[in-house]
């Protein structure tokens, strides 16, 4: 039964806000004695994200501002919390892998208490933009553009694979975006709007609801002016990730989650995660390189007008995007056409035996300005398909992705 009046704007669910859920958040409220919130920054199905300030006067060295990134999750998913396991692990391993700053850090954890229960609070550094809300300027229709995010983004995935971490949902919204240097909250936050929580007829009222809820005060196009040779990309949301079965890392008590599908969205999982594919199988890393895959295909600029726009959920760039390598139509249909749709698109793209990179490189071609170059279309080719291998023991791992001639031999930027 519905407690409170429907909200018709882009906020979350606002039934989600009772015990085990949500946790009422206002702006100004302070958490751990220290967080102060300033903005909404985002949310899902399991958290709600918060720009805050840093109130405590001596801030940890290695936070270069005092504005951090508060996520407070449900509180029926904060206990034995397998992300927050997972960024402990993260945190211990090798500092001297250059991918450590491609993967978000965790700043600092704590729990508070309200009134729809427990509720882990992850504090992470202040990140400008991601893949979803991004334009970028600086002639983006160029392969030195493809290669510095792809290069940043291989770095982070090797030191996650490395740690024995499968992130399982690398997508443009989970690619988080930054430049050096000191950010202005005015540009970043757009006024806050409020939508009124109102409780519906009848309904007993108490404190489980905020008294109103908020969309994302995040501008979008908030690195249009930065040249993409400036960018800093980090892997971010570990929400979905998990050890590897392989890894040392992990404890009995995360071996159950081996049972449940990646959350991968449709168009960018891998052959294997299809339905009919995952019974049994031990999913691993190669389901990440073959996302980064389709995501390289993404990020691969349009033919044509420089003002491009497309209405693909799977762009990562508004003014550098492609249309979606495996385009799938899902309304109306069951998982198993989807699947079928799917494994058809992947036969019409990559071919029966994708070693043979023919028809994929003039698919490529058609879709790149010219002043990409042929040596680059070569390279850029060859470079997708060690990743776009259909059986998953074929794909190459991230540490050799990195030395790809695309990557490293440094053709016409």
């Amino acid at each position: 039964m519905r407690r409170f009046e429907r909200i018709y704007d882009v906020v979350e669910p606002v039934e989600e806000y009772r015990h085990g859920g949500y946790h009422p958040v206002h702006l100004h409220d302070v958490f751990y004695q220290r967080y102060k919130i300033i903005g909404k920054l985002a949310f899902g199905q399991y958290s709600t994200v918060w720009l805050a300030k840093d109130q405590k006067m001596l801030v940890i060295p290695r936070i270069d501002s005092q504005q951090v990134v508060l996520k407070i999750l449900k509180a029926e998913n904060s206990d034995h919390n397998r992300e927050l396991s997972i960024l402990l692990t993260l945190s211990d391993s090798d500092v001297e892998h250059a991918g450590k700053r491609h993967v978000v850090e965790l700043l600092d954890y704590f729990y508070h208490t309200g009134p729809n229960g427990n509720h882990l609070c992850l504090v992470f550094p202040l990140m400008t933009s991601d893949g979803e809300a991004m334009t970028i300027s600086g002639n983006p229709q160029e392969a030195g553009y493809l290669r510095a995010i792809s290069r940043q983004l291989l770095l982070g995935l090797d030191f996650l694979h490395q740690s024995g971490i499968v992130h399982c949902d690398l997508q443009p919204a989970n690619i988080l975006f930054s430049v050096a240097g000191t950010m202005d909250m005015e540009a970043l936050l757009q006024p806050p709007e409020f939508s009124s929580v109102k409780w519906r007829e009848g309904m007993s009222e108490d404190n489980s609801a905020p008294k109103y809820l908020m969309p994302t005060q995040r501008r979008r196009g908030q690195l249009s002016k930065a040249h993409f040779s400036t960018l800093e990309v980090r892997i971010g949301d570990l929400g979905g990730a998990r050890f590897a079965k392989s890894s040392r890392a992990i404890s009995a008590q995360y071996v159950q989650h081996w049972d449940q599908k990646p959350i991968t969205p449709l168009g960018l999982r891998a052959p294997e995660l299809m339905q009919r594919h995952t019974d049994g199988i031990a999913v691993d890393i190669a389901i990440d390189i073959w996302t980064l895959g389709c995501l390289a295909c993404y990020e691969t600029p349009p033919r044509g007008n420089s003002d491009f726009r497309s209405n693909s959920s799977a762009k990562i760039f508004e003014l550098a995007t492609n249309e979606p390598l495996f385009p799938l139509d899902t309304f109306g249909l069951t998982r198993e056409e989807i699947d079928n749709d799917h494994s058809s698109f992947i036969e019409q793209r990559l071919g029966s035996n994708n070693q043979k990179n023919g028809d994929f490189k003039l698919y490529l071609r058609d879709r790149l300005p010219e002043k990409f170059g042929a040596e680059n279309i070569e390279t850029l080719t060859s470079f997708l398909s060690l990743m776009l291998q259909k059986d998953p023991r074929d794909r190459l791992q991230a540490e050799k992705l990195l030395r790809s001639p695309f990557l490293t031999d440094g053709y016409s930027h």
